[in-house]
Order: C-alpha cells, then structure tokens, then sequence
C-alpha cells in the first residue's frame, strides 16, 4: 500500500494510527514539522514537546514518537519504491 504523503494524508494517517483525535494530531504533526525526525537529540527534543503540548507522559509521548516516524520511513520508502504512484 502507498501512502499519499500531503500533509492533510498525514493527520489523517496519524488519526488512524494513534486513535486520537484531529486536534491532537494537528499538534503532533506540528512537532515532526519542528524537528528533524531522524537523531538521537531531535527524538528527545520531539518527545518533550509533544508531552509539553499535549500534556502526556514520556511513554506515551515515546510510542507517538515510534508510531509517526514509521509512517513517515514507509512513505519514504514507498515514494523511494514507487516514484509516481500517488501524483494524480
């Protein structure tokens, strides 16, 4: 499956992924916007904003961390695999 990768494609792809709410994944999205996803220091900067924002704990801020950084290696990967799939 190739994910379309706009940025409403990727709210809606956390949405799914997270079961939270619009709001949520607005921010959530917002923090990945903020720091590069990839690194050891950008993960714990990501991490504390989105526990500051959304008022979460580490461990629950660490799975959202995991879970968007996988949508975001698939759609990499797939636009990698599939170049012009998803371009209408």
């Amino acid at each position: 499956m190739v994910i379309v990768m706009n940025k409403s494609g990727f709210i809606k792809e956390i949405e799914k992924q997270t079961q939270r709410d619009s709001r949520d994944c607005i921010i959530i999205a917002d923090c990945f916007d903020e720091h590069f996803f990839i690194g050891k220091k950008n993960k714990e900067k990501t991490v504390n904003d989105l526990m500051e924002k959304l008022e979460i704990s580490y461990e629950e801020a660490d799975e959202i961390y995991n879970i968007v950084s996988k949508i975001i290696t698939t759609a990499i990967k797939d636009k990698l695999k599939h170049p012009f799939k998803g371009n209408d």
